[in-house]
């Protein structure tokens, strides 16, 4: 199994304190970083999501998004056609720290969003994909 990467990217600061609380709670983690959009005036989404990517190389890479339909999100999502990870939008701090303490493998992320156990929607999901992912990438919602 793939060394495993968690990157939590949202608009502003919210991923960098997601990763300050969960620093306080869980301890320090080096398979998790944080990924503040939009904080400086010359701020480019597509060049960080690049950047995300080519650090994950390799890895088994897990996204997690502030906002279902955000802007972040969406830049992340437009590039799940041509790249494989794994993209969870609508994250919480108990979600994080549920993926950093127990370290579920993809299937078992699936079945915890899916059983309403969090709020958070992966973003991959058929569903999603038809809804968001159309619109956005001009996907047909499969994968």
């Amino acid at each position: 199994m793939p060394e495993r990467k968690i990157v939590v990217a949202t608009h502003g600061k919210l991923a960098e304190g997601f990763l300050t609380a969960m620093k306080i709670i869980v301890g320090e983690s080096d398979d998790i970083s944080a990924v503040n959009c939009y904080t400086t005036p010359d701020f480019d989404l597509e060049q960080t999501i690049d950047n995300v990517l080519e650090e994950a190389k390799g890895k088994e890479l897990f996204v997690f998004t502030d906002l279902l339909g955000g802007s972040v999100n969406n830049g992340f999502l437009r590039r799940l056609g041509t790249t494989q990870f794994h993209l969870i939008s609508n994250t919480s701090l108990g979600l994080l720290m549920d993926c950093s303490l127990m370290n579920p493998n993809a299937d078992e992320l699936r079945k915890k969003l899916g059983s309403g156990e969090f709020s958070a929607v992966c973003s991959a999901d058929p569903w999603h994909l038809r809804c968001y992912g159309r619109r956005i990438c001009g996907r047909s919602g499969t994968l």
